[in-house]
This record gives structure tokens, C-alpha cells and sequence, in this order.
């Protein structure tokens, strides 16, 4: 859709930018004139330029600006106001232009004739695949008011579990940072000073002191190499993940393994894929689609995967518990609870269950994963620090000895 460049006039004499995608010029007037802006000037910007701003322009809003926008949406629609005037007058409240910018388009669009549905799927890439489809479900069923309240709510949850995720990940990169820092300063700075000292005094020195100072001279030598090596490694495997889905899977899959790491990524997993379906199931989604956009929002390839089995597997007459048996990947603990509320009829229950269990179990973790990781960091610290010491104390005490000797 092309995108144009505007200076206008507002009301107040004000001259105001904007960069506005529009079908055409027509409907670019008539947006302009929505918003009670005389334009100045107008230039179409090539399609490229529009969509590169566009998505970095959304980028700008955040899961917690979504929070307070599905908040209020839910209190527009329980308060009657047509949804189309309650979002123009809840774009002048926005503090974040992004989000005004784009809550003005979607009431410009919803007084125009369109769905409410049809104008917020403009913006998917912002509003997530589920909140979409949810909001078509509510607009058909006439129930916007509890689906935007369940959006809410639901993405308040995603972020705490996010939030917690991260901060269960600070520790871990700080002691392996740390640790990393420590290292090279030691190898590039101090041990090659203490290498200078030992030749000037012609000591034997044992193999283990003579295997460090050579990896210290190496080091020391050839860091500024081994720095440009890491930089175009990590190019090189960023390149790789987005090119290669095969190669995005194996390093998604290794990392579920990695120690810590893998144990808060599986239950932070468990707890979205749980809180995800419940949604969508109990807004009536059905289980094809909802398996299509789980594996949608899941960014872990090796999850993905699993969702599009499960919805084959569903889609060729098996069950949802069967199919999250036959991956491997889910614990018995969700299999047999899921497996359960297919029986019953209260699969929404049993999710709502199984999400509250895991997203304890991973505050659980976040709270302790300095214990756990301190043990880790001390043994790891401890054995550099013994090695060197040993390494440096050995021809010290030779040195000594000699000294000793000759008296």
C-alpha cells in the first residue's frame, strides 16, 4: 500500500508531519480531513522506504503499552460508546504517538464501514496473531467486551512470564561475563608480566606453569585476531538463524539442553503454551487454528514444530494429549492433565491449571537461581584460580628451594 509524506495545518495554525499509508490518494484526503488536518504538501514515498519505516515505527510499541490499550478497549465496549468514537477519543489520551497514530487509522477505518475485526488485522505484526482472531470470534459472537478484557489480561501474564525469564537469565550472563573478564585480564596483563620475571631468573619451570604462560603469550599475541574471529562468529551464526530454518531448530533444540538455561526456556514454554490455548479455547477458536497460531507465536523452531504435529496429528482424528505424547517434548504431568480435560469436557480448566503451576514453578526458579548458579560459579572460579596459582607457586617454591640449598 503506498505511503505518503504530509505537512498539514491543524486546526490551531500548527504545522504538523506525518507519514500516512493510504489505497490512494482519495482516501488520503479523507483521512487527513478525519483528523481536521489541511494539507500542505504531499509526497509518495517509495513502497520500500514506507514499509521499512512502518516496521520499525511499530516497533516502538511495547507488550505493556498493549496492557493499558486492551484495558481500556474493554471498558469502552462495556460502556456502549460506539467503538469507533471511544477509539478517537482514546488516541488523544495516548502518550506513545505510535499507538495514537495507529488507534486513529483503526477508528478512521471503523467509521468508514469496516470491521473492527478487518481494521486491527492491519496491524497483526503488532497486535499478535491471537489477539487478531480473538477479536473477530468476539465481534461475531458479540462478546468484544470480555474478549478484550481476556487479551488483557493474557498479555499482563505473557509479560510477567517474560519478565521473569529475563530476570532469571541476568545472573547466569553476569557470573559467565564476569568469569570471561577475569580470564583475559589475567592472561593478556598479569601472567605475561610474571612470565618476564621467570625468564630473568632462568628457573626450570614444570609443564603445567609453561602450558599457561604459552597460552597467556598466545592470548596476548593474537587477541586482537581472536576478537575479530568472535565478532564475524556471531555474524555468521546470526546470518545462520535466519537463513537456515534447519539450522535455527539444532540451535534452538541445543539450547533447551544447556544446563539452567534449558530448565527456565522449557517451564517459561510449558506456561505459554498453556496460557495461549486456554485462551483460545475458551474463546471457542477452533483446535486446527489454534495449533496454527500457537506455532505462530512460538519463536523457540523446536516448540513450532511440535505445534504443526499436533495440529496434523488432531486434523487426522487423534487427540490433543496424544499428539503432545508423540513429541517428546511435554511432560507427563500436562499430557495426562490435557488428556483429562478432553474426557471431561473442561480442557480450559486444566490449562488454566497447568499455567498457573508452571509460571509458579518458574517465579519459583527466578527467585532461586542464584543459589543454584553460586555453587556453579565458585567451583568454576575456584579451579581457574587454583590452576594459576599452582602454576606460579611451583616455580616459586623450585626457586626457593634452590636458594635453600645452595646455603
Amino acid at each position: 500500500m503506498p505511503y505518503y509524506a504530509v505537512v498539514a495545518v491543524d486546526n490551531a495554525g500548527r504545522e504538523v508531519k506525518r507519514y500516512i499509508e493510504a489505497e490512494n490518494e482519495v482516501q488520503l484526503l479523507s483521512f487527513l480531513d478525519f483528523l481536521n488536518l489541511t494539507p500542505v504538501k504531499i509526497s509518495k514515498r517509495p513502497d520500500f522506504i514506507g514499509n521499512l519505516r512502518k516496521r520499525l515505527h511499530l516497533r516502538n510499541i511495547k507488550r505493556k503499552d498493549l496492557i493499558d490499550l486492551f484495558e481500556n478497549l474493554h471498558l469502552l465496549a462495556q460502556s456502549g460508546v460506539p467503538l469507533g468514537v471511544g477509539l478517537w477519543d482514546l488516541a488523544g489520551d495516548m502518550d506513545n504517538p505510535v499507538i495514537r497514530d495507529m488507534l486513529e487509522d483503526i477508528a478512521y477505518r471503523i467509521q468508514s464501514g469496516e470491521s473492527i475485526s478487518s481494521a486491527m488485522a492491519r496491524y497483526e505484526s503488532v497486535l499478535g496473531p491471537i489477539a487478531v482472531n480473538l477479536i473477530k470470534i468476539g465481534e461475531e459472537t458479540g462478546s468484544l467486551d470480555r474478549i478484550f478484557k481476556d487479551i488483557s489480561q493474557h498479555y499482563a501474564r505473557i509479560e510477567d512470564f517474560v519478565s521473569k525469564t529475563k530476570q532469571a537469565l541476568i545472573y547466569p550472563a553476569f557470573a559467565l561475563t564476569t568469569i570471561t573478564i577475569a580470564l583475559i585480564f589475567w592472561l593478556v596483563y598479569v601472567l605475561p608480566k610474571i612470565a618476564e620475571l621467570f625468564k630473568g631468573l632462568n628457573v626450570q619451570l614444570p609443564a603445567i606453569t609453561v602450558a599457561v604462560l604459552n597460552i597467556s603469550e598466545f592470548v596476548k599475541n593474537y587477541i586482537l585476531l581472536i576478537l575479530i574471529f568472535i565478532v564475524l562468529s556471531v555474524v555468521l551464526f546470526t546470518a545462520l538463524r535466519r537463513k537456515s530454518e534447519r539450522f535455527r531448530y539444532l540451535t534452538d533444540k541445543l539450547v533447551l539442553r544447556l544446563p539452567i538455561i534449558g530448565l527456565v526456556l522449557y517451564n517459561f514454554n510449558y506456561a505459554f503454551f498453556s496460557e495461549y490455548m486456554r485462551l483460545m479455547v475458551t474463546a471457542g477458536v477452533s483446535l486446527y487454528d489454534t495449533f496454527t497460531i500457537l506455532a505462530e507465536s512460538f519463536n523457540n523452531r523446536v516448540f513450532k514444530k511440535a505445534m504443526f504435529f499436533i495440529r496434523d496429528f488432531i486434523a487426522s482424528g487423534g487427540s490433543i494429549s496424544e499428539g503432545m505424547r508423540r513429541t517428546r517434548l511435554f511432560p507427563s504431568l500436562m499430557v495426562r492433565m490435557v488428556s483429562v480435560g478432553e474426557e471431561t469436557g473442561g480442557l480450559d480448566d486444566q490449562l488454566d491449571y497447568l499455567s498457573r503451576y508452571y509460571y509458579n514453578k518458574l517465579d519459583y526458579i527466578t527467585q532461586n537461581i542464584a543459589k543454584i548458579i553460586e555453587p556453579v560459579v565458585i567451583i568454576t572460579v575456584g579451579i581457574f584460580m587454583a590452576i594459576i596459582m599452582v602454576s606460579l607457586l611451583l616455580p616459586i617454591y623450585d626457586l626457593i628451594s634452590q636458594v635453600g640449598r645452595q646455603f
